[in-house]
């Protein structure tokens, strides 16, 4: 008799070894990025952005600011955040670019690989 256990596995098995290819995108969790970030990255982000928010009154002028604050905005892509970051760029809607659309530029954080 087969063990339903063992028999449960294979599915789970074909399932990650399916997605150890490196082209495989790494599925991100926002909440889970912001929670991090605000617990271990002290927020640096969110403080830049509400300072920026609060100074500027054009999409043009905020990404500036995150800019000289350290920021650049995503690139180009679609997925969240990024499309939705784009539309609100597009449409100059400062309400619907949030500090999720900026990522650290690798001179302030020392080098290495940008994570977008």
């Amino acid at each position: 008799m087969r063990d339903p256990r063992r028999i449960a596995i294979w599915p789970l098995l074909l399932v990650l070894a399916s997605c150890a290819g490196e082209s495989f995108p790494v599925p991100r969790l926002p909440q889970v990025e912001q929670t991090t970030e605000a617990v271990y990255g002290r927020g640096e982000r969110y403080r830049a952005h509400r300072t920026c928010v609060g100074s500027t009154r054009a999409v043009e002028d905020l990404i500036r600011c995150m800019h000289d604050a350290g920021w650049e905005f995503v690139a180009r892509r679609p997925g969240y955040p990024e499309a939705d970051c784009w539309a609100g760029r597009d449409r100059s809607e400062l309400d619907r670019v949030l500090p999720e659309c900026f990522f650290r530029t690798q001179e302030q954080r020392g080098g290495g690989e940008s994570p977008r």
